[in-house]
């Protein structure tokens, strides 16, 4: 059995006969910051929301406002993961990249509203559908989508955040690191009555503690940035 080289990122598991398995680690993106998403504690804008704590999969990127303030956003199908899809219905790929439109943001409330159009901007639908049309409530301190939903041009029931979509900030480790750092089990029940209070879904706080547990434990990161 070969040791655990952190500084290296290497990790290696028991090696059998004529049979040797390693894996590559994401230490290095999980601990320095700089590798990959920000956190903004105090507004929604250069923030990154993910399911199943992977970056590309779908992922909601809210970029800061340019220069003129006008927001930008858009869903990232970046990852290898998204394969498992089906293409576009004229059988072109899914773009890596689809920008939200008509996007609104209203701070006071924290919900932020943007369409995905399909037909308007591949002149094609996905999965018979032409428009994906976003209503999302973020917590307070920008963590987690509280709830929302995405009405489908077809007809469809919506899909509903924090139950059928669980998404979580992407760069969470990074305001957790220092405050659980020392935690004991009380204080790791502190954070997760924080973000039930906050109205986190049990299904998001069950992804929210695992992420808290992984830190606590100092276990390697459960994000796949994708880098």
């Amino acid at each position: 059995r070969r040791a655990m080289n952190l500084d290296d990122c290497w990790l290696s598991y028991d090696i059998k006969i004529d049979n040797f398995v390693y894996r590559r680690c994401n230490g290095r993106a999980s601990n320095n910051p700089s590798l990959g998403p920000s956190y903004h504690a105090d507004t929604l804008w250069g923030n990154t929301f993910c399911q199943l704590y992977t970056v590309g999969l779908a992922s909601y990127h809210f970029l800061e406002p340019d220069s003129e303030g006008n927001y930008q956003a858009y869903i990232s199908y970046e990852h290898p993961k998204t394969e498992m899809w089906p293409p576009l219905d004229n059988g072109e790929t899914v773009p890596s990249r689809v920008q939200f439109r008509n996007i609104s943001w209203d701070a006071s409330t924290r919900v932020f509203k943007g369409d995905i159009c399909w037909e308007q901007d591949f002149g094609t639908s996905w999965m018979n559908e032409t428009k994906w049309s976003y209503e999302i409530l973020f917590d307070p301190t920008f963590k987690f989508i509280v709830s929302g939903t995405v009405l489908r041009s077809m007809d469809k029931d919506p899909n509903k955040f924090g139950l059928d979509l669980i998404y979580i900030n992407a760069a969470l480790e990074s305001p957790l690191r220092t405050s659980l750092a020392t935690l004991t089990t009380g204080g790791y029940v502190d954070v997760m009555r924080q973000w039930r209070d906050s109205s986190a879904s049990s299904e998001t706080l069950q992804m929210l503690g695992n992420v808290a547990i992984a830190l606590m434990d100092q276990r390697e990161s459960l994000f796949d940035f994708n880098l």
